[in-house]
């Protein structure tokens, strides 16, 4: 294969991706093997835009394995910085095998209005106190009855605040002071 060509524009759109990227393959004391090979033409099907790490402190060399890894794989040369390479090769469309229907995902359940779990934990509250059942509960000690505008009775704790239900389980040893 030859090397894959792009104009200036597109190199330099390529490098600034290319910026945060962390070499994807690390060349070892080997230098360039088929394995080399295949894994970077793996990572390059994978993710198009890869940065190779080569070991070697010889420029020439860096410079050789960079032409060669281009040349076998059709990629584009994007830059070379020091000791890493940054190749770029477009990511191969996916071939569909079978056509597979589309299968429509059920509506979601009908939402809950907003606050109707409130609405029936204060109703479930008023209730319980109006009846007297929550005088046997552990945290009815901290209970104090306080009117709402639709005249349920609100739970309210030591501090003032309102105790819902998953407060209320939380609140268990809280005892009158």
């Amino acid at each position: 294969m030859s090397q894959l060509v792009l104009d200036r524009n597109a190199r330099l759109l390529l490098q600034a991706k290319a910026h945060h990227l962390d070499p994807v393959v690390l060349l070892g004391g080997n230098g360039l093997t088929e394995a080399v090979i295949k894994e970077v033409d793996r990572a390059l099907t994978a993710h198009g835009l890869i940065k190779v790490k080569v070991p070697s402190d010889d420029r020439e060399e860096r410079t050789a394995i960079f032409e060669e890894l281009a040349d076998k794989l059709g990629a584009a040369k994007i830059t070379q910085i020091g000791k890493l390479l940054v190749l770029f090769r477009p990511i191969p469309e996916k071939e569909k095998t079978e056509e597979t229907p589309k299968v429509k995902k059920a509506a979601p359940a009908a939402a809950r209005k907003t606050g109707a779990k409130a609405r029936n934990n204060r109703k479930r509250l008023t209730e319980m106190i109006q009846n007297k059942e929550a005088k046997s509960l552990p945290w009815a000690k901290t209970v104090k009855k306080g009117k709402t505008p639709k005249g349920q009775v609100k739970a309210v704790g030591a501090k003032g605040k309102t105790l819902g239900s998953r407060l209320a389980s939380k609140n268990k040893g809280i005892s009158e002071e």
